[in-house]
């Protein structure tokens, strides 16, 4: 249904009905959360857009008129108000609203008083001073991913470790992710000594991505080759071609650095649950849904640009306790996503009921 067809003189077919407020991108976006909200039978739902965008889910819609809140809201009298974007304009209708609103992975402290705020993680309910734990409802998870860590694997690094040095390590990269890879850990090189670990997401640029590396003359071992029990003292760079030790290698690390995450305009990523056993960094544009679903959740840590990277990075592995703090956050995160959705449910169904 469209605006015109809502807005005749007359009671709108959907008064006191659910309505959820957001976007159209995310509206599209939170396609598999409408389509649970609608079969938890929570009572008639209904969506209103916030821009000019369209939607072509099942839910009856109209989009945000120039009309001011109060005056909209008159006009839908909505029973509740369910919004999936803190937006200056959702905002707007908290202030005016005399039904409740509840909120969708919120950020801010500022939504607090607006009603009640479903957060994606402990973290973000603790820096904000509130919120119910829930996980982010918002995208569709596959089973949690067993996490385990290999300690045979890892036992090949104890000369390094011995020297004191740390390790980063580079997963998943792209193509010219690689060469930021090089020149990040050697300005982190500059202060101390470490290990930095390059896994190329692609198979078929393994041999490529190793020989445009020698110009770096950084002593490398490629790890398929690996003819001893131990990785070298001296060894500069791990070169890592296969998806068993690209995953092993996640918890041998100090710090992960996400691939797929540092170069902008480049197509999306499957959807994959970030890796666990370690901090991880992501640069300014994550293709991994799952992975920018963690930056939001704040359990995985970030940067702005792709020039705050080693600065960044530097911060992190100087702060041992605030690495393992994240660690462990990424991790129970991770654990808990297959059941977000059902925890929102549960929350709003609770919500709901409360605003009767």
């Amino acid at each position: 249904m469209h605006f015109a067809q809502w807005y005749w003189p007359g009671k709108p077919p959907l008064a006191d009905a659910c309505w959820i407020v957001a976007t159209s991108k995310r509206a599209r976006a939170a396609h598999g959360l409408l389509t649970a909200l609608e079969e938890a039978r929570l009572g008639p739902l209904a969506l209103l857009l916030l821009d000019e965008g369209s939607y072509e889910g099942p839910l009856p819609w109209v989009r945000m008129p120039g009309l001011g809140a109060s005056r909209i809201l008159s006009r839908l009298k909505p029973r509740i108000l369910l919004a999936l974007d803190d937006d200056p304009r959702a905002r707007a209708l908290a202030a005016a609203a005399s039904c409740p609103m509840a909120w969708v992975n919120g950020r801010s402290p500022d939504l607090l008083p607006l009603g009640p705020v479903a957060v994606a993680s402990d973290l973000v309910a603790s820096r904000i001073g509130g919120g119910a734990v829930i996980g982010d409802p918002l995208v569709a998870w596959p089973a949690a991913p067993a996490v385990s860590m290999d300690a045979p694997f890892c036992e090949r690094f104890q000369a390094v470790r011995k020297a004191g040095r740390w390790i980063v390590y580079f997963a998943g990269t792209e193509s010219y992710e690689e060469a930021l890879a090089y020149t990040t850990f050697m300005a982190l090189s500059a202060g101390s000594g470490g290990l930095l670990a390059l896994a190329p997401r692609d198979p078929e640029r393994h041999e490529e991505v190793y020989r445009e590396a020698i110009k770096y003359h950084l002593t490398t071992v490629r790890q398929a080759r690996l003819m001893t029990s131990e990785v070298p003292p001296k060894t500069r760079v791990y070169y890592i071609e296969s998806p068993e030790a690209r995953r092993a290698m996640s918890g041998c690390a100090d710090l992960i650095v996400a691939g797929g995450t540092l170069v902008a305009g480049a197509p999306p990523l499957p959807a994959e649950p970030p890796a666990t056993g370690a901090a991880t960094l992501a640069g300014p544009y994550p293709r991994n849904p799952l992975l920018a679903a963690a930056v939001q959740a704040e359990v995985v840590l970030s940067c702005t640009a792709v020039s705050d990277l080693g600065p960044v990075a530097a911060a992190w592995l100087a702060d041992v306790s605030g690495r393992a703090r994240m660690a462990q956050a990424l991790e129970r995160w991770v654990a808990s996503q297959p059941e977000a959705q059902a925890r929102f449910l549960a929350w709003f169904a609770e919500v709901t009921r409360s605003a009767i």
